[in-house]
């Protein structure tokens, strides 16, 4: 039996929770929660969820030769961010390539009971996204393509069921129809990396799309003033929206006024780790890792994913909007996105599975101290490779 003593951001109470196993045995509130040896009081939310992640150290998930064991290797190690549940994200590619990708992951959720608890399904970021520069972002021009129902069964075979979520561009042909079989199927349809016009955007918001992924990203740098597709997703109510906040896919202002016009409740963070996420500055092949972090598409402007995560995430928005509580940005990461996927919200309650993340939360910013996924607690790191 371990006992943690925190102040539970979620019912603003400070309680001593008792972990047996890997659940939650008992909470029992306190009158009051000493401050630790540096001052600072320790918080506690649920472990994070994320929705989009595309691998780590120099390793994609649509890679098309990696193995089982990177994947479990690589869903493992996030725990040490924080992270109790994700969705391995596969970007526009191949089919061939993608079949195997979903396939390996598959696998590995079969071969590791850790691994088929973390992951919650799959992300299919593509391939039916804009052709179009700037809108397609870093996706390969030569993969991208049309919606394809008979396509999709397939990935979905291969992939055992898993594909919950896909991002498309509602613009192509066939796609409003794509999203009304995929929606009966009960999977999430999100939309992104799209020239939509408003109409279009609103077709397939009434077709079943609830999702705008990573908003304000995946679009042209010239734009209309008005309309355009994020003005229209920022506007439309139906749609939550997942933003990368990681100081360099969205500036402040742009990213204050995306959660405020979505509101905390309907906004998702999502850390869209690059498959270079982990990895020191450099160019790597076609992708270049700055000094700062921001990784593009060598030579080009061009946004490639992140190399920050969930609590560099949290950290940023923390400082963007500092008049929200602690519980409004924890539940970005966790309950929001739980409903984006149409999945059971966690919670910290008796009996629940004990997947909880411990915090500072003051004016020093946010830091994580430790997760616990499942029962097992897991230091904070830098979800660093095991061997």
């Amino acid at each position: 039996m371990t006992k943690i003593r925190a102040h539970d951001v979620t019912h603003g109470c400070d309680v001593e929770l008792a972990i047996d196993g890997s659940r939650i045995a008992s909470i029992q509130p306190l009158d009051r929660l000493e401050p630790e040896a540096n001052g600072r009081r320790l918080c506690v939310a649920p472990a994070f969820w994320d929705i989009q992640t595309n691998g780590r150290w120099g390793i994609s998930f649509s890679d098309p030769t990696i193995t089982p064991e990177q994947v479990i290797e690589i869903v493992r190690a996030q725990a040490e961010i924080g992270t109790a549940r994700l969705c391995p994200t596969l970007i526009t590619a191949p089919f061939d390539s993608m079949r195997h990708g979903v396939a390996t992951i598959a696998a590995a959720v079969a071969q590791d009971a850790e691994v088929k608890r973390m992951v919650l399904g799959l992300h299919l970021e593509g391939p039916s996204i804009s052709e179009l520069d700037g809108y397609r972002g870093a996706h390969p021009i030569d993969a991208v393509r049309g919606p394809d129902w008979g396509e999709f069964e397939k990935l979905q075979e291969a992939a055992d069921g898993l594909v919950t979520l896909i991002t498309l561009a509602p613009e192509r042909p066939g796609a409003i129809e794509f999203i009304k079989r995929a929606v009966a199927a009960g999977i999430t349809i999100a939309i992104g990396h799209t020239a939509a016009d408003s109409d279009t955007i609103r077709k397939a918001v009434d077709a079943g799309a609830r999702l705008s992924t990573h908003l304000g990203n995946g679009i042209s740098s010239p734009l209309p003033r008005h309309p355009n597709a994020i003005w229209t997703q920022a506007a439309e109510d139906r749609l939550m929206a997942s933003v990368i906040s990681d100081g360099h896919h969205l500036d402040r202002d742009v990213l204050r006024v995306i959660v405020r016009a979505k509101t905390p409740a309907r906004t998702v963070l999502v850390s869209d780790a690059s498959p270079l996420a982990g990895l020191p500055p450099g160019v790597y092949g076609p992708w270049e890792v700055s000094e700062s972090g921001k990784i593009v598409v060598a030579g080009t402007p061009y946004l490639a994913g992140s190399n920050r995560d969930l609590p560099e995430a949290i950290g940023e928005l923390k400082a963007t909007e500092p008049e929200l509580s602690a519980w409004e940005i924890l539940a970005m990461t966790s309950a929001n996105a739980a409903i984006a996927v149409g999945c059971m919200i966690p919670r910290i309650q008796n009996g629940w599975v004990a997947n909880l993340a411990f915090f500072h939360w003051d004016d020093a910013g946010f830091e994580l101290v430790q997760t616990i996924v499942d029962g097992r607690i897991v230091p904070r790191g830098r979800a660093e490779r095991s061997k």
